[in-house]
């Protein structure tokens, strides 16, 4: 017996299935009972990761029409054991509806240097694409020359190069944990 449910899409109002199974490992287009269809949701991942939001704000959504790059989702989607397979996705579609609004803006985090208004002025050719430049602390000199032979094995590596850096990251790929 089929449990699924249908729902609509909180962006471009698209038909979608909701399903009650979901991979619990999935860190990317997790399965959901309400939000963004599986198209909407690859344009959500790609304005909120970083650098992607910037290359597709200078050149725009018809590079993802390219069959190499839609090959190249499909192998992060199988590294982020996403929910959504890839033959799922409708890259015109997502093309089509691009400058369709999304019910949240984006946010500059440590993981993402761009704010939803950087990206637009990137797009519009106002800005360079360069978000929130970083300065080099020389106090972190010390650091930085120590992980040039060392393997990043945890958050509070991370977080002891940038403050927040590791929790930011750990917020990303475990995104239901507290």
């Amino acid at each position: 017996m089929n449990k699924d449910k249908i729902i609509y899409c909180e962006r471009c109002k698209a038909r979608c299935r909701a399903t009650p199974s979901k991979n619990s490992n999935a860190k990317m287009l997790r399965r959901s009972n309400k939000g963004l269809c599986v198209n909407c949701a690859v344009h959500d991942w790609l304005r909120n990761t970083y650098p992607c939001n910037i290359l597709l704000a200078q050149s725009g959504p018809k590079s993802l029409a390219h069959p190499h790059i839609q090959e190249q989702f499909a192998g992060i989607m199988r590294v982020g054991m996403a929910d959504a397979m890839p033959d799922e996705i409708n890259w015109n579609w997502i093309i089509e509806n691009w400058f369709l609004p999304f019910p949240h803006k984006i946010k500059a985090s440590n993981t993402n240097p761009c704010s939803q208004l950087e990206l637009d002025e990137i797009a519009s050719g106002e800005r360079q694409a360069f978000c929130k430049p970083r300065s080099f602390d020389p106090s972190k000199a010390q650091i930085a020359s120590r992980l040039k032979n060392m393997t990043i094995t945890s958050f509070e590596q991370l977080n002891e190069l940038e403050p927040g850096l590791g929790d930011d990251l750990r917020k990303r790929l475990r995104p239901n944990e507290d």
